[in-house]
């Protein structure tokens, strides 16, 4: 998933020109405290709240601050980790997308990002959740696939975390059934060690509970 398929709509730049008392009534308007200036529609940076406050007179444009702005931005054939990494390093909700030639094209929101993860992940998805954990040493990925997919299911989705001290991969998967059983007696048989299985029906409502919530704070 790339940048500029998660582009938000309806959230408009600030130009350079425009006053402050401008700016706070956009931001207002968007309920954020942050926004992405622009001058001849190539970017120039974000601005905050804090930074407009800091004017002498509210009627005085964003260009009077004479400040360096920040900088945060992707172009629009990132990835979607590369967006969520420039939001945590420059410490934004607002990522603002950008083509080759500088030129602004729109911003990404955390709820945006949020909700392209939970797609990427499957999280909404129905299905189990698995978690093997398998000494660094034997990780390999397609006889674990090949396990799952002879007992009738797929992989939605996967990650992998390592401890260095045990020396293990933990390997957790969704899986695109409920029914496990038949998969963890098959890993069972081949000897991988399965730490964790989520797979009845409450702990589903309560993962779209945890999700419908977090959006509902991010709109707040």
């Amino acid at each position: 998933m790339y940048a500029r398929d998660i582009v938000t709509e309806g959230i408009k730049p600030l130009d350079y020109n425009d006053t402050g008392e401008n700016a706070i009534v956009h931001m207002h308007e968007y309920n954020v405290n942050q926004l992405p200036v622009t001058e001849d529609g190539k970017y120039a940076g974000i601005i905050s709240l804090e930074d407009i406050i800091s004017l002498k007179h509210l009627n005085d444009s964003i260009k009077s601050l004479k400040i360096p702005l920040r900088r945060p931005y992707v172009l629009e054939n990132a990835h979607l980790y590369d967006v969520i990494k420039a939001a945590v390093e420059y410490n934004v909700k607002l990522v603002p997308v950008l083509d080759k030639d500088d030129l602004y094209i729109g911003l990404i929101t955390a709820e945006s990002s949020l909700k392209a993860v939970a797609k990427m992940q499957s999280v909404m998805e129905e299905g189990g959740m698995l978690t093997l954990s398998v000494p660094v040493r034997d990780y390999q990925l397609s006889p674990i696939a090949r396990i799952v997919e002879d007992n009738g299911a797929n992989i939605l989705n996967l990650y992998t975390e390592i401890d260095q001290k045990s020396s293990t991969v933990e390997v957790t998967m969704k899986i695109n059934t409920n029914e496990l059983s038949p998969i963890i007696a098959a890993f069972e048989r081949y000897e991988y060690e399965v730490k964790d299985v989520r797979q009845d029906q409450h702990y589903q409502e309560d993962v779209k509970d945890r999700y419908d919530a977090f959006m509902k704070y991010l709109n707040v």
